[in-house]
């Protein structure tokens, strides 16, 4: 092969490397907070100034504290609103939006990564069994998908309740910049056609409502394994039920557990899997069934 020849080859492969290494992920975002939530909708428009190929399908509604309950109607038709390029809001459940981003409007173009969030308060604790936000990033990775779901959390005082929560809405814009950053750090590793996280797996994130000079790093901590319930019923004297808060779960804590180390400051990082499987437990299964 002569050297212009050569030359003009070399090139070419070394542009087409250029390009597959430049080649921006492309991302869906759900939430459980409704299709105009500015956690999901900022998020969207700074990851797509970044030069991603963001997607966005949110409940047409707030949907919190549904998890993972999806609509099984066959045949139903959905009406589906999109608001703008790229964004759109569905009349369903966290799981539905999730769905009708990865089976229906990415069908034949799928993600490379799944976000879910930023959510409008934390979800550690028990409060991952009710999350909408970690109910479609679980769904996801079950799929297959990697999937992070994203929440700020809450500071547990008198004064914040009663006010609505100030510091979370403050520092919320922070928490979208701090996933901005982490899909910066993921892109930066990641090849086209390669898996952006491990096989199987996902990352719950909560950040804490606080100045970045307050935050103290970030904290790989499991699921705490038997959470306190958020809530417990009254039954009254005419026969129906009160759902009643727990006043437990409103007390602050600094607990060795995700709650206790986002209460202190951390940004806590919980892996998850989507396989419900727990094959460890088989010989004591058939011991017992004997």
């Amino acid at each position: 092969m002569n050297k212009p020849v050569l030359a003009l080859l070399l090139t070419s492969l070394t542009a087409a490397h250029t390009q597959a290494a430049e080649q921006a992920m492309r991302i869906l975002l759900v939430n459980d907070d409704g299709c105009e939530s500015p956690g999901t909708t900022s998020l969207q428009e700074k990851l797509a100034a970044k030069g991603y190929d963001v997607w966005m399908v949110a409940p047409t509604t707030n949907q919190s504290g549904i998890g993972s309950a999806i609509t099984f109607k066959p045949n139903k038709i959905f009406d589906v609103k999109k608001v703008a390029e790229k964004r759109y809001c569905f009349p369903g459940t966290p799981a539905d939006s999730l769905d009708f981003g990865l089976l229906g409007v990415l069908r034949d173009i799928p993600p490379d990564l799944v976000i879910s969030g930023v959510n409008d308060g934390p979800n550690t604790g028990v409060a991952q069994l009710n999350s909408g936000t970690v109910g479609a990033a679980a769904r996801a990775v079950r799929y297959g998908f990697p999937a992070i779901a994203a929440s700020i959390g809450y500071l547990f005082t008198a004064e914040e309740m009663k006010a609505g929560w100030p510091s979370t809405h403050q520092y919320w814009p922070e928490s979208v910049d701090y996933l901005v950053s982490l899909v910066d750090r993921l892109h930066s590793k990641w090849q086209p056609g390669q898996p952006v996280l491990p096989v199987g797996s996902g990352l719950s994130i909560n950040y804490p409502p606080l100045v970045k000079s307050a935050i103290k790093g970030e904290k790989y901590i499991g699921n705490e394994r038997f959470p306190a319930p958020q809530h417990y019923y009254k039954l009254l004297d005419d026969g129906r039920a009160q759902q009643v808060m727990s006043e437990k779960v409103l007390m602050p804590t600094e607990a060795d557990t995700d709650t206790g180390w986002l209460n202190k400051g951390y940004i806590t990082w919980t892996l998850l899997d989507g396989e419900w499987d727990a094959p460890q437990y088989e010989s004591q299964y058939k011991a017992l069934f004997r």
